[in-house]
């Protein structure tokens, strides 16, 4: 379909665009951008979300439209070597390979951790090539097995600039699949625009704990999108929440002016189940000030706590699933 592009505003030929990423277990689509942006979006963007919150959507066994979960990495705590993580079962990232030479030329020793016969051979192979080995070699294998619970950790990152600009995307990719296009092509979202093509101005989203609990129930993990109109303040607020648990506010407009009010554009969707949950249209969001927007007056000891309140409602979804107190 050849438009125009809701981001550089060039008549081309639009792709189809997953407004919340599908390695987070996105469904929603609409064609908005024009290849070239949604590949800079894409790599620039939305794989910040899927590189960090794409982890909870494996441990929840979110599958992709286009395969399997998106497996990620772990760091086992008390030997410090990496993992990969499937959804499913842990494996070595690498193989691990010690050897000793006191000459540089004839091998004396190794040890090789290969994660299938077939790379144990192959390293095998390159040591041969390298060092001179005897004629006599004492070798012993043996199947690596680990029947105890492995403790390892990852990390997963809420809240930095990236994020911010890829959370006011999906809400003003939403925006644009629901109102009508020259409202969203005119110069009261400018400035969002550029904000979300190239980091301009200051932040216009923020993690917000305090002003969004209407967003969460505590019961499942759902995304959330949703959009608000202030006729008397020219504003418009978007608010964004992934898993039932990290929740956004996003500044889309202070300079919007519109001759009809919404009551409130809402999307809710369960990636678990893959439908859309009903929502009152009728529902009216808080009306907040940018302040409360940009900078929420919120404090350690509540945002820790809500976060608290997420992660254990996955505990029901999530087997052996144990909530770490984060560092805030």
């Amino acid at each position: 379909m050849v438009d125009q592009c809701f981001a550089c505003k060039l008549t081309r030929e639009l792709t189809s665009e997953h407004i919340i990423p599908q390695a987070i277990g996105g469904r929603l689509k609409a064609r908005l951008y024009c290849k070239d942006c949604n590949d800079i979006f894409g790599h620039e963007l939305d794989d910040v979300l899927s590189i960090n919150f794409g982890k909870l959507g494996t441990l929840l066994n979110i599958k992709r439209e286009r395969g399997e979960p998106q497996p990620f990495d772990v760091t086992e705590t008390s030997t410090q070597t990496r993992l990969v993580f499937t959804g499913k079962s842990l494996s070595r990232k690498t193989p691990t390979v010690i050897f000793k030479s006191k000459d540089g030329d004839n091998l004396d020793f190794a040890d090789v951790t290969a994660r299938t016969q077939k790379e144990l051979e192959t390293i095998k192979a390159s040591l041969k090539q390298r060092y001179e080995m005897p004629d006599i070699v004492h070798q012993k294998t043996f199947q690596e097995r680990n029947s105890r619970p492995v403790d390892a950790n990852f990390k997963i990152t809420i809240d930095d600039t990236l994020t911010r600009r890829a959370i006011s995307k999906i809400a003003y990719s939403f925006l644009c699949s629901r109102i009508p296009k020259d409202q969203m092509l005119s110069s009261a979202l400018e400035v969002v625009r550029n904000y979300i093509k190239g980091g301009e101005g200051s932040d216009l989203a923020s993690s917000n704990f305090i002003h969004t609990k209407f967003m969460t129930d505590y019961r499942r993990p759902l995304h959330k999108i949703h959009v608000a109109l202030n006729r008397g303040r020219t504003t418009v607020i978007g608010f964004v929440m992934l898993f039932g648990i990290y929740r956004y506010s996003i500044l889309l407009s202070d300079t919007f002016v519109s001759h009809f009010d919404w009551p409130g554009l809402d999307y809710t969707f369960d990636p678990l189940r893959i439908q859309i949950v009903p929502w009152n249209d009728e529902f009216r969001a808080p009306v907040l000030t940018k302040d409360n927007v940009l900078r929420p007056k919120q404090s350690e000891k509540l945002v820790l706590s809500e976060l608290d309140k997420g992660h254990k409602m996955l505990e029901n979804y999530i087997e052996k699933y144990e909530f770490v107190r984060n560092e805030f």
